[in-house]
């Protein structure tokens, strides 16, 4: 499943290491709207995530990756909406290896 919106988000997994890690970046096109643009699209985002995490089942291979995205997303909208985060600039995010995140990997790489 593919969670299209104003974010990219690849995963850095080296075996070698005990976690992974989210590398998040905005696309160029969100950081091209006005801040208050963003912070009405990043919202629009958060809904329709949240609707689209709703509608699956809970046996859904991709729910919990979605659940991290919008987990992470939530706490980025604040920053957002303020106008206090640099948007250029990939937000990396440490994650255990677990359930949840092969979900995620699952999830991206669909």
């Amino acid at each position: 499943m593919l969670i299209e919106g104003p974010l990219k988000i690849a995963v850095l997994d080296d075996p070698g290491q005990p976690g992974r890690e989210l590398h998040i970046d905005f696309t160029p096109e969100f950081q091209a709207l006005e801040q208050a643009r963003q912070a009405e699209t990043f919202l629009q985002y958060l809904q329709t995530l949240q609707h689209d995490i709703t509608v699956l089942p809970e046996t859904d291979p991709n729910r919990a990756g979605m659940l991290i995205v919008q987990q992470i997303a939530e706490q980025l909208m604040p920053h957002l909406a303020s106008g206090d985060l640099e948007m250029r600039e990939t937000i990396i995010v440490e994650m255990g290896r677990d359930h949840a995140s092969d979900s995620l990997m699952g999830l991206l790489n669909s």
